[in-house]
């Protein structure tokens, strides 16, 4: 009885959901910070295949999708999406395209360039749209990972950017108060737990976890980032709290002023490279082909995985093209939770997979692209693919459930994630038609 109560449940939202974005399609505007990344590509790419997928959508002469990106980066990436923008136009039946803007932004200006992007959004468009809307969603995607050369400036750089979306934010809702602002920040299992760190139930991790145990280490570049997710979400949802409190102290005018913010905590990020347009393939490097144009360390690990130059590593795994499609859903979902606390999604298998299991997945994808291909690839030897026999898992050993994840997914997302084997197969062949 109860199981067939939350199976109606589940339809009933995912019903609820699915007319909620045909209602309000025309309402819909997306900037994306860090587009040009792995990540980032992948969600502009499931954003612009909706829209015009959507015959309910109501196309605009206006951006309807704004791309940010390093400034270096703008011309390449407006005719990437240019392209991919033709090939979709193909699947309609009227002549209308979607209009994808790309603009630079600079992470640390404190909100300058989003500021811009958000004007050039509703430039010649109305605001006077339905309290259910909600006319510009902000996906803060941009980060930086890696060593750098200060850890502890790039972690706190990483901090102020969030901080800075929130601020520019709160700033436009003064100059138009009828707007309807929402943040998807991508967070990510940083965020939740620290390395060791045991869950809070002793038992698997959930969205009430977060990390308190990272610091910042000038000789630790991972426990620096670690710590920059986590205080860049909690100093995003302070300054919504504050920002949404003053806003319904001061609600003189009936606007109902709220900024609505979604975390999203993947775990470490896997998935083929977002595809390269047709018309663009011919000029790309092996490189760009490879990445599809992004600079990616989860690809650049499979690479050497198959390659058989290190050995294959146990990773606790989120498909990248679910985590695009859990921000498209974030970004236009109206039956949203109604605590912030709730307002948390964790992005992952529940489950890490052993370097054992991995390592067998990758393999069967390089023999299924060599069989596609009818000839092996001279880059890859198979019999060199090894897999790491020594770590056994962190707070939580290898094999048993990790994350407490896929349940809140499917009934308020709507998503069910892949599993690790099929994201590895998907990778290793991709990976292998770009050698």
């Amino acid at each position: 009885m109860k199981m067939k109560y939350r199976h109606q449940q589940y339809q009933h939202r995912l019903l609820f959901l699915l007319v909620a974005l045909a209602t309000s399609a025309d309402a819909y505007i997306s900037i994306v910070t860090g587009a040009n990344g792995f990540v980032g590509r992948h969600v502009v790419y499931a954003l612009l295949q909706n829209h015009y997928s959507d015959p309910n959508y109501q196309v605009s002469s206006e951006p309807t999708i704004i791309c940010l990106v390093r400034p270096e980066k703008v011309q390449y990436e407006q005719s990437f999406w240019n392209a991919h923008g033709d090939e979709f136009q193909q699947s309609r039946t009227d002549d209308k395209s979607i209009c994808v803007k790309v603009m630079p932004y600079d992470m640390l200006d404190n909100g300058e360039t989003l500021n811009d992007a958000m004007e050039a959004a509703i430039k010649g468009r109305s605001l006077t749209l339905s309290a259910s809307a909600c006319p510009i969603c902000i996906y803060h995607i941009a980060s930086v990972f890696g060593p750098t050369p200060d850890p502890i400036l790039t972690a706190k750089g990483n901090v102020q950017s969030s901080e800075d979306v929130i601020r520019t934010l709160d700033k436009f809702y003064d100059r138009h108060p009828n707007s309807k602002l929402r943040v998807v920040l991508t967070s990510s299992m940083a965020a939740v737990r620290a390395t060791d760190q045991p869950p809070l139930n002793g038992k698997f991790y959930t969205h009430r976890d977060w990390n308190t145990l990272s610091e910042l280490n000038e000789n630790n570049w991972g426990s620096c980032y670690q710590w920059s997710k986590a205080e860049s979400e909690r100093r995003a949802l302070e300054l919504v709290r504050e920002c949404n409190d003053r806003y319904a102290k001061d609600d003189n005018d009936g606007t109902g002023r709220e900024i609505t913010m979604i975390a999203l905590c993947p775990s470490f990020v896997f998935g083929p490279p977002c595809p390269i347009p047709v018309e663009m393939r011919e000029d790309a490097t092996d490189t760009t082909t490879a990445t599809g144009g992004s600079s990616s360390y989860s690809l650049t690990l499979i690479g050497q995985w198959i390659r058989g130059n290190s050995p294959v590593q146990s990773r606790l795994c989120a498909d990248v093209r679910d985590v695009a499609k859990a921000h498209l859903v974030a970004g236009t979902m109206t039956n949203l939770p109604r605590s912030d606390a709730d307002r948390r999604y964790i992005l992952s298998s529940e489950v890490r997979l052993s370097s054992e299991a991995t390592a067998e997945a990758l393999l069967r994808g390089v023999v299924r692209a060599q069989e596609k291909r009818g000839i092996p690839c001279i880059d890859i030897d198979v019999s060199k693919i090894s897999f790491d026999k020594q770590f056994t898992g962190g707070a939580i050993s290898i094999g048993m459930r990790e994350t407490d994840a896929s349940e809140r997914l499917k009934e308020d997302l709507g998503i069910v994630f892949r599993s690790v084997e099929e994201t590895m197969q998907d990778t290793a062949e991709a990976l292998l038609n770009t050698f």
